[in-house]
């Protein structure tokens, strides 16, 4: 199968044209994610997995994390995702099912770098009783919870300690019956009147990672709801791994997000069913050395901003 490692803001994710079907059994299909997601393995890892089936009208695809578990979304690899099948079919828009939902992808301007960005669409978020009541005490007070549909808790600091946020991701395993990503929002100064924040999330069955799409606009969200802050204002977003932008359209009282950054090809290669290798990694220099030069700057911002992070 053909296998291409995608990244959106340094978090990588594969996309193999291969639905979960064409795998004898389970095992084997869990077997295939740890395999090829493993950053101690030929492909050199990544922090999930998209399978899709681009032969219908419609663009079908299912998740996986490294670990091997399902999960309903992964933002960043829909960003990769979807450039790839628009790539694949000349088009300027798609619409992807995946998990029960719809996605619609849209490409995005080119930065001055020469990154290749796409917007995506998501379905209707919706707060706290994505997780309950139990965000309202115990190691979680105050924090917001969304579901964008995968659960996430948001903490909005005034100090970004990475320490912090990792003991919160590992608490969320044991008190969130299905688990949940962590994020922290720290607001940053405003850069030519755009809302500027840095957000780094602990991911369920990944860990932390440089970034999360989900977690970008599930965080966005956050941020409108606790400060008042008008949910239609684009904000940008920096991350441990590079800088994306959300906004929240508002229809009929329900909350839509809208996440752009980049969509970058990392390598093609192919893999069999086992997950060894069936071709060359041949790597897409002019992409990864584009996206470099944009990182750099925006690990540059941090730095002078005084956020203390790092990739993982």
């Amino acid at each position: 199968m053909l296998l291409v490692k995608t990244h959106g803001s340094l978090n990588e994710i594969f996309a193999a044209d291969a639905s979960p079907a064409s795998f004898e059994s389970d095992a084997e299909l869990r077997s295939f994610v740890r395999q090829v997601c493993d950053r101690d393995s030929w492909t050199g890892g990544s922090d999930g997995i998209y399978f899709y089936d681009a032969s219908g009208p419609r663009a079908q695809a299912w998740f996986f994390n490294p670990d091997g578990s399902s999960a309903e979304l992964c933002g960043n690899g829909m960003r990769g995702l979807g450039r790839l099948v628009l790539d694949l079919r000349g088009t300027d828009a798609e619409a992807i099912a995946s998990g029960g939902r719809e996605y619609t992808i849209r490409r995005g301007p080119t930065t001055q770098e020469g990154v290749r960005q796409v917007r995506l669409e998501l379905p209707e978020i919706s707060f706290d009783q994505a997780l309950g009541a139990r965000t309202g005490h115990g190691p979680f007070d105050g924090y917001t919870a969304v579901a964008v549909p995968n659960p996430h808790v948001i903490a909005i600091v005034e100090e970004y300690r990475e320490a912090s946020l990792i003991d919160a991701g590992k608490r969320a395993a044991d008190w969130f019956p299905e688990g949940a990503n962590v994020s922290f929002l720290l607001p940053l100064e405003a850069d030519d009147d755009l809302e500027q924040v840095f957000v780094r999330t602990f991911e369920r069955g990944a860990g932390l990672t440089p970034s999360c799409g989900s977690g970008v606009v599930a965080s966005r969200a956050a941020y409108s709801r606790v400060t008042g802050l008008d949910p239609e204002q684009r904000v940008v977003v920096r991350n441990a791994g590079g800088v994306a932008a959300a906004t929240i359209a508002v229809r009929g009282g329900d909350w839509f997000p809208v996440l752009e950054g980049n969509a970058t090809v990392v390598y093609r290669t192919a893999a069999d069913h086992a997950g060894r290798p069936a071709g060359e990694l041949a790597y897409d220099e002019a992409e990864n050395a584009a996206y470099r030069a944009l990182d750099e700057r925006n690990t540059a911002y941090l730095k002078s901003a005084g956020v203390t992070t790092a990739h993982p």
